[in-house]
């Protein structure tokens, strides 16, 4: 495949997920509303990322908010 590099049979299956969500996809996720959730976001506890004039949340502050080590 001259350099190419193809998903190993290890990566067959996995669920991929995302590095970073919108707002409202965030607040469906954890099950909060909008207000909360940019409270989280304003408190620091959940992390974003601004792209162009869209804001992200980072997936991985979310597992991190709800398994309790935010």
């Amino acid at each position: 495949m001259h350099g190419q590099k193809t998903a190993s049979n290890d990566e067959a299956g996995k669920e991929i997920k995302p590095l970073a969500v919108p707002v409202k996809t965030a607040c469906r996720l954890v099950g909060v509303g909008n207000t909360s959730m940019w409270a989280l976001i304003k408190a620091g506890r959940v992390k974003t990322v601004s792209i162009g004039r869209r804001r992200l949340v980072i997936y991985a502050s979310l597992e991190a908010l709800l398994s309790g080590r935010d």
